[in-house]
């Protein structure tokens, strides 16, 4: 991971907190209830990966399906929210690497209960 500067990692987590807000405000759609936003990267001046996670989810491409046709109105509010002159696009993507964290964590409860 790269070294953000301090600016650029404020608006990050700006973009993760405003972005958690409005699921819980403004998302009426039942495919994304209880969705966590798990990270924000910036991989260019361009976008910004929002990473999504959500427990015992089979099907991820619904739920990145709706948060694409609801990716305007995200926009719409950051842009209104942040006084920043352009904002980067919203990419949503699906935090595999979540779910893996989860089964290590399962394993390690196991190998900690048989000793």
């Amino acid at each position: 991971m790269r070294h953000l500067a301090p600016a650029q990692q404020r608006l990050l987590t700006d973009i993760q907190r405003l972005l958690s807000t409005l699921l819980l405000r403004d998302v009426a759609d039942p495919r994304l209830f209880n969705i966590s936003i798990t990270r924000v990267e910036s991989p260019g001046r361009q976008t910004v990966d929002v990473w999504v996670y959500r427990a015992n989810e089979e099907d991820s491409g619904s739920v990145l399906h709706a948060l694409e046709r609801i990716t305007p109105h995200f926009e719409h509010e950051l842009r209104r929210a942040l006084p920043k002159r352009r904002l980067p696009r919203l990419r949503f993507k699906w935090d595999k690497a979540f779910e893996k964290s989860g089964d290590v964590l399962m394993l390690l409860k196991k190998l900690e209960s048989e000793q």
